[in-house]
């Protein structure tokens, strides 16, 4: 007899983790292997769990759903990563599919789609939000090359960009994507200086108009 597939889910509204487990426990060939209301405790957690799947939704308190699947890939290469998210942006899709994610999935969808995600993805068939094909999404940037060049930014600095949005600050920042917050700040300057802006309220204002956020 298979071995069920081990589920593990990180999401930081109580209801929903609820809802998931009292269905799969209903699922004969899914086990829960844990649960997690935030990356951290995800990553503290992940060891023991021994899952094969994490559910992992993206806005998440004291690490994020994307730092928390960098940490993932870097570190756990074995667990396969399905975001799911209530944002349907081909642009944050593809910086999923870029950082390693096998999946990504909204969550008004049903659970139909879910298990058919669970059971592509353990075949080894990425799965990702119908109206995204994978090709599109699997491109090796955050942003078109295009957009990139055209202001010389790097995905790191997108990813700084991003969590500025967030009101971050550099200390934050640097515990969240495991960097210094020395790093930080010099991404900061150089974001500034690519963008001609002088301060956090330009980044976010031009993070607004080019729709990173």
């Amino acid at each position: 007899m298979p071995q069920p597939v081990r589920i593990f889910i990180a999401d930081d509204h109580q209801v929903l983790v609820d809802g998931l487990i009292s269905f799969f426990e209903k699922t004969k060939h899914i086990e829960v292997a844990g649960a997690a209301n935030d990356g951290r405790t995800l990553l503290e957690t992940l060891p023991q769990a021994d899952p094969d799947i994490v559910l992992l939704d993206l806005n998440m308190p004291g690490m994020d759903g994307v730092a928390a699947l960098e940490q993932i890939v870097r570190r756990f290469p074995k667990v396969k990563v399905i975001i799911l998210s209530n944002y349907h942006q081909s642009g944050l899709i593809k910086s999923c599919a870029q950082k390693g994610a096998w999946g990504y999935l909204l969550k008004n969808g049903s659970m139909d789609d879910l298990m058919a995600a669970i059971d592509g993805v353990m075949a080894g068939k990425r799965q990702f939000a119908a109206g995204e094909e994978e090709e599109r999404v699997e491109k090796p940037h955050f942003l078109d090359d295009s957009f990139l060049q055209q202001y010389s930014l790097t995905n790191r600095e997108v990813d700084i960009i991003r969590s500025i949005c967030q009101e971050l600050s550099s200390k934050e920042i640097a515990s969240q994507l495991f960097i210094s917050e020395f790093t930080v700040n010099t991404h900061r300057r150089n974001i500034m200086r690519k963008l001609n802006v002088r301060n956090a309220a330009g980044i976010i204002n031009f993070a607004a108009q080019h729709k990173l956020v």
